[in-house]
């Protein structure tokens, strides 16, 4: 089933009309991009030569147990006898994993360097060419100014930590080293600077296709070849994924009718087959994953008042200024996803809200950079602009604070730990019940569809080498 669905997404991508068409980059910029997403996926702590976040512990573990191979990853619990899959979305990881199949783990480390770099770099282009549409008189300061914006886009979450941390007693700029984007302890929305340190894997993809969306979902052509992109990018992250579908969807439903005319295509109906086989893979089990709605799962009256309060500082801060000098569907669009998506919780840390936001939040960054852009003739414009200024600078204090983690000794991966012993050791471990990465084996929905696993036997309970011994315990 696997190889007819990957030659139908390979068939959906060789009909995509820009292969028929010249690069819209001249050389020097399509380098210059290239060059600024490898040194800003630099910062993401794939390599460890900086300071690695935490969930790297787990990120680690996956790209050693894919180049150590075979496919499919399994595992048995010693103690237990119990079988398990590793079922998660592998699509970030797998291009390494294959490099550490020929080359051995350090070298995958590396591919995954490059292929982060390669990511962020497309990032960049597509945000050279929206500049490109919005300060043609200047396309290369408008490029720099939306690069930065857009790199240290975050929230007013300076504000809440400061009251936080200095009622707390441990001063008013104890988020240093820490970050503070938990602030409401019920969701997040990810800044930029969080997204790249945390979790790169989620942003790109998301991003990816917001920036195609605000690029070309005016064109006759983009429904027809909207499907792969989106397939492609949930096995990278389902629900930054989800998020950018309901966005995209959203959007082209302006156009009524002809769009649904335009979605009915070749392309689309060849990529929909190719994820069939990739969302029965990441379903598989899912039924464990924490969810609900946030007012079920929280008191009333707390969840409404915080989450107002959220948004305030978080959404409408850049929002309300921003409409005051430029105007577009897929901002109106994206505004209200955003304040709609943190009522239901999905995941770990209810991640529905901080990897579904990712795509709708790049939507926000870009057309707030735009509104710095714009001519503001008449007075409120002016105090809309003077107001995205001063939130810039809140801004920036914020994301500064996210990166002070870089300011932190790096540590080295672990060479000898697979995922579930990782996990067992790792900052997570009793707070998570990993059911986002492994499912029991045998899974019914999937013996038809993946090869029996090859299973790799952990170490027992008690025996367990550490897997960062100079973390300490």
């Amino acid at each position: 089933m696997g190889l007819p669905a990957g030659l139908m997404g390979l068939t959906a991508l060789g009909l995509a009309p820009g292969w028929r068409r010249l690069w819209p980059l001249p050389p020097g910029m399509t380098l210059l991009c290239l060059a600024l997403g490898l040194l800003w996926a630099g910062a993401t702590g794939s390599h460890h030569l900086v300071y690695s976040t935490a969930d790297w512990q787990i990120r680690d573990a996956v790209l050693r147990d894919l180049a150590l191979g075979p496919w499919p990853v399994g595992y048995l619990n010693s103690d237990t006898g119990d079988h398990w899959l590793l079922r998660a979305p592998l699509g970030f990881y797998m291009p390494a994993g294959l490099v550490g199949n020929l080359a051995g783990v350090p070298a995958a480390r590396v591919a995954l360097w490059l292929w982060t770099g390669l990511g962020f770099g497309l990032v960049l282009m597509l945000i050279a060419l929206l500049a490109r549409e919005v300060s043609p008189a200047r396309p290369g300061f408008g490029f720099a100014l939306m690069v930065g914006f857009f790199i240290f886009f975050h929230g007013l979450d300076l504000l809440p930590n400061i009251w936080l941390d200095w009622n707390f007693g441990t001063g008013p700029l104890a988020s240093w080293g820490r970050g503070g984007e938990w602030w409401p302890r019920l969701f997040q929305y990810t800044g930029h600077v969080t997204a790249i340190l945390w979790a790169p894997n989620h942003a790109i993809p998301a991003w990816l296709v917001a920036l195609l969306l605000l690029r070309h979902w005016q064109s006759p052509d983009f429904a027809k070849h909207l499907a792969l992109p989106l397939a492609a990018g949930a096995f990278w992250s389902p629900l930054a994924s989800a998020g950018a579908a309901l966005l995209a969807v959203a959007v082209l439903l302006r156009q009524g009718m002809s769009m649904v005319r335009q979605a009915l295509s070749l392309p689309n109906l060849l990529a929909c087959l190719y994820a069939v086989p990739i969302c029965v893979y990441l379903v598989a089990g899912a039924e464990e994953v924490p969810h609900g709605f946030l007012t079920a799962l929280n008191p009333l009256g707390k969840a409404l008042w915080v989450w107002a309060l959220f948004l305030l500082l978080e959404v409408l801060c850049w929002a309300l200024p921003a409409a005051m000098l430029v105007r577009g569907w897929p901002f109106t669009v994206a505004v209200v996803l955003l304040c709609l998506l943190p009522g239901y919780v999905f995941g770990p840390g209810n991640e529905m809200t901080a990897r579904g936001g990712m795509a709708p939040l790049a939507v926000l960054a870009v057309v707030s950079a735009s509104a710095l852009l714009a001519p503001a003739m008449g007075r409120a414009q002016r105090a809309a602009r003077a107001l995205l200024i001063a939130f810039s600078v809140l801004a920036f204090a914020g994301a500064t604070m996210e990166a002070s983690l870089l300011t932190k000794k790096p540590w080295p991966a672990s060479e000898t730990c697979p995922l579930p012993q990782a996990a067992g050791q790792s900052v997570f471990a009793g707070s998570t019940n990993w059911s986002h990465y492994l499912v029991r084996w045998p899974e019914g929905t999937l013996l038809g569809l993946l090869r029996e696993p090859q299973l790799r036997q952990t170490d027992r309970a008690g025996e367990e080498t550490p897997c960062w011994p100079l973390l300490g315990p």
